[in-house]
């Protein structure tokens, strides 16, 4: 038995073993960066929270996924509704409401926590404002799937996160490049708590990492195509042997 390589099923063969081997490479360097994304997330999640930066200089990627507190009062009168958060099996929404520093550091989002469907909406405490410490994690706005329908601020119904125009819509602009994932609100004024307050947030690091698994397949991949190449040089006889 002797190997015999044919010109077409080299040319089809060779080109895509190698793909696959690519494939398979790249998806190692995927595991790679996503195991060093989780470690670095866990670290942020697992530190103490800092008093969110004022200075504007700093980088917004320096930020995210940190967990800071702040101090300020709630513009309720602008809430926005981002649409289609199940809590529990129940449908509801999450509340966007503008949040005013009093650091200085100007006013940007804050994503308060769920509430039902059948929302009321926050009542408006006129000039007697509510100072309440939000503890939280900075988070930036994410792609929306091509599958999410599209925003529409003329009815408050936000099906994700747009900074630009939820800053807008909510009249805060100019605005920050995040915005606070929040999950702890204290009330720092002598007045009670409302009774209408949505669910905290819950902040945990949950990212899937399958890159190993998927490497595995396509290095299998490329393993049996080589193999079935070779095998099947392997059993050809010349003509000359008959």
């Amino acid at each position: 038995m002797q190997f015999r390589p044919t010109l077409w099923p080299t040319l089809i063969a060779i080109p895509a073993i190698a793909i696959l081997v690519v494939f398979g490479y790249w998806q190692v360097q995927r595991l790679q960066w996503k195991t060093e994304l989780i470690a670095e997330r866990q670290i942020r999640a697992a530190a103490p929270p800092i008093p969110l930066p004022t200075d504007i200089r700093i980088a917004p990627e320096d930020l995210i996924f940190r967990r800071v507190k702040l101090s300020g009062y709630y513009m309720h009168e602008s809430e926005l509704h981002l649409l289609n958060q199940v809590r529990d099996g129940v449908p509801g929404i999450n509340l966007f409401t503008p949040f005013v520093r009093l650091d200085g550091g100007g006013t940007l989002l804050v994503n308060r926590g769920w509430v039902p469907m059948n929302w009321p909406g926050t009542p408006v405490q006129g000039d007697d404002l509510a100072i309440v410490e939000i503890t939280g994690v900075v988070r930036s706005e994410n792609l929306p799937g091509w599958l999410t329908p599209a925003n529409e601020p003329g009815r408050n119904a936000w099906y994700f996160v747009d900074l630009t125009d939820m800053s807008l819509a909510a009249g805060i602009l100019p605005f920050t490049d995040y915005y606070i994932y929040a999950t702890g609100e204290k009330n720092l004024s002598t007045e009670a708590v409302p009774e209408l307050a949505p669910i905290p947030n819950e902040w945990r690091v949950d990212l899937p990492n399958n890159h190993l698994m998927y490497a595995i397949t396509w290095f299998s991949l490329a393993g049996i195509l080589f193999v079935i190449y070779v095998v099947y040089h392997s059993g050809r006889r010349d003509p000359d042997d008959d």
